[in-house]
């Protein structure tokens, strides 16, 4: 078949790759001027089944009401809610119960899991070269009440066989010796099979072995429409042009929304934008040896070789792209406490970042075929865009490719 992905980050770059991997004609649309520009560039830098989450968790508003004074609150809203904004709050709240919160986590981290093992895969099969790890991820807690707490989220892990261990203070300044002893941690949890990498590396290596493989890159175009005829998608307009399609794929994180829904096409996305921080300085010498992720701040730090990663913070914000020096101000407190080794110098250049993520009000993103029997999703995937990539991908490929899909799908379905 001709199918046309629309979107080059790393949902629509993986999708394009098993989707020629299966033999179709593929052509990719992407607006920037190649692949993983978006919300792909300068993520956390983390793959990690482990943590797939939803946002909307149990005691959610009672927890969002104490971070309102809190000094580097993880979670911002900067400006009065809209019609759209209350909406995704609302549907957030409905979806917070312990049951829904349980369940949600559970698919996702199936999905998240399986779309690891294709990760794995991939990069040995093609070689692919993004300054990866594959040494597990620490949630590190600096109050015992927060290891009580996630003890909801260690049982589901238990339930479906993933790796994990708890870790004292001393285990875990053993596994990070970079970390300032005074810092308050405490101990944490070692999640053994997470990984870490750079994703724009990532999206656009495989990108460049998508083109090898056959698949046309059209970049500098976007997406204007979709050309829709007795309930068919019959192609996309896209830069003036025309692309006929036997079948169609949106991958467009945050901006599927605005493209489907004047089709009838219900998408629950909401943007909630993420910062980052990406400094030039040694990891192993001054930082993390592979991530560790801040409990109290909701910020982690990812060994980029000869770079760190530092990322966190939900704004709601609607689609505003402005990177305000305020907001960087609690990913660098929580640099500062955990690893005061890296040189200020360093952090005062370091490469600011923001990108909106595409958030669903439950948590899951939405995989399938949509209302139209040739036109199919492949977004909201939230802070978990290349942890379910290659697995969101591949599966979506078999499906569309009329194959059993080697993980359940069912529960992303978009209807």
């Amino acid at each position: 078949m001709r199918i046309v992905v629309l979107g080059a980050g790393v949902i629509g770059v993986t999708t394009a790759w098993y989707l020629a991997e299966a033999g179709h004609q593929v052509t990719v649309i992407e607006k920037n001027p190649s692949a993983g520009h978006g919300t792909s560039y300068a993520n956390a830098a983390q793959i990690s089944p482990a943590l797939s989450s939803p946002w909307a968790f149990p005691g959610l508003v009672t927890k969002a009401a104490s971070w309102i004074f809190a000094k580097h609150a993880p979670l911002i809203v900067s400006r009065m809610p809209d019609a759209a904004m209350s909406q995704f709050l609302w549907r957030m709240w409905r979806a917070s119960s312990v049951e829904q919160y349980v369940s949600a986590k559970r698919n996702m981290v199936r999905l998240a899991e399986y779309s690891r093992d294709c990760t794995d895969l991939l990069r040995a099969e093609i070689g692919l070269k993004y300054d990866g790890r594959q040494k597990g991820l620490i949630v590190a807690f600096r109050e015992a009440a927060q290891a009580e707490g996630y003890k909801r989220d260690l049982a589901v892990l238990d339930e479906l066989g993933v790796p994990h261990r708890a870790i004292g203070r001393d285990d875990l300044l053993g596994l990070e010796p970079n970390i300032d002893p005074t810092s308050g941690v405490i101990g944490g949890v070692l999640l053994e099979t997470d990984q870490t990498g750079d994703c724009f590396l990532f999206t656009q290596a495989l990108a460049a072995a998508c083109a090898a493989r056959g698949v046309t890159f059209r970049y500098g175009k976007s997406a204007e429409k979709l050309v829709i005829e007795r309930e068919k998608v019959l192609g996309v307009v896209a830069g003036g042009e025309t692309i006929e399609a036997d079948a169609v794929v949106v991958a467009l994180g945050v901006w599927s929304k605005g493209l489907l829904e004047p089709h009838g096409v219900k998408v629950p996305i909401y943007p909630v934008k993420g910062y980052s921080l990406t400094i030039d300085a040694h990891s192993d010498t001054v930082g993390p040896v592979s991530t560790v992720s801040d409990e109290s701040m909701k910020v982690g730090h990812t060994n980029l070789e000869n770079r760190i990663r530092v990322g966190g913070t939900a704004e709601l914000a609607g689609y505003d792209f402005s990177r305000p020096e305020k907001r960087y101000e609690g990913l660098i407190a929580s640099l500062r406490m955990m690893f005061p080794k890296v040189p200020e110098a360093a952090i005062a250049s370091a490469e600011r970042w923001s990108g909106l993520r595409p958030v669903t009000p439950d948590g899951p993103p939405r995989i399938g075929v949509s209302r139209y029997s040739n036109l199919y999703l492949n977004s909201g995937h939230g802070t978990l865009g290349w942890t379910m990539a290659c697995g969101s991908g591949r599966a979506l490929a078999d499906q569309i490719s009329g194959r059993r899909t080697e993980v359940d799908i069912a529960p992303f379905a978009p209807a």
